[in-house]
């Protein structure tokens, strides 16, 4: 059995910006950020790491960095943010009044914004992150304790593979720095706990 605690970065500038931030935007931490990321450190510093991975957008590379800063990062496109296609880059407030009818009160998106956005669909996301999951957990040695630092949306996809909720609106998406542990075997993932 593999543990995987998974971090979302800390807050970047985009997130500050109330910007939509999926794979194709790539902006540092803020301050606030990074101060996210060394309490976080703190969280999991009794933890010896058997693996880091980390997506390879820079709010998520610098958000490993900071929690294990002597650790050796693999950086996985798998692991990368949804791809919200040409919404990447607007202001949320701008989206959310255009395009109401794909969030719900709560800002969370609903399905067949990809109509519009020529994004990810959540089946293509959760396939690549189920083809990591599979791929890695192969690999790991029993028991592994494995760090993962990614995003809010990918996070809650991930949660979704576990629970087949298939219902992204029942979850806000993990807080900046926030924590979530899974189980995974070739058998059985389990969600532990999310977004402590």
């Amino acid at each position: 059995m593999s543990t995987f605690y998974i971090v979302r970065h800390g807050q970047s500038i985009a997130n500050s910006q109330k910007i939509m931030q999926g794979a194709m935007i790539d902006t540092p931490l803020t301050t606030t950020g990074q101060a996210q990321d060394y309490k976080t450190a703190a969280k999991l510093s009794q933890h010896n790491f058997t693996q880091v991975f980390a997506s390879p957008l820079l709010r998520a590379a610098q958000t490993a960095q900071i929690i294990v800063p002597k650790a050796t990062i693999t950086y996985d496109w798998r692991l990368r943010e949804f791809d919200y296609g040409l919404w990447d880059g607007q202001k949320t407030t701008q989206l959310w009044r255009e395009y109401a009818q794909f969030f719900d009160e709560n800002h969370n998106l609903l399905p067949g914004s990809q109509e519009y956005s020529h994004g990810e669909t959540h089946s293509q996301a959760k396939a690549r992150l189920l083809s990591f999951f599979d791929e890695t957990t192969q690999k790991l040695p029993q028991d592994a304790q494995v760090l993962l630092v990614s995003h809010g949306y990918t996070i809650k996809l991930i949660v979704d593979i576990i629970l087949g909720i298939d219902n992204l609106t029942a979850l806000d998406e993990p807080t900046n720095a926030g924590i979530t542990r899974i189980e995974w075997t070739s058998q059985s993932h389990t969600l532990k706990y999310f977004n402590r």
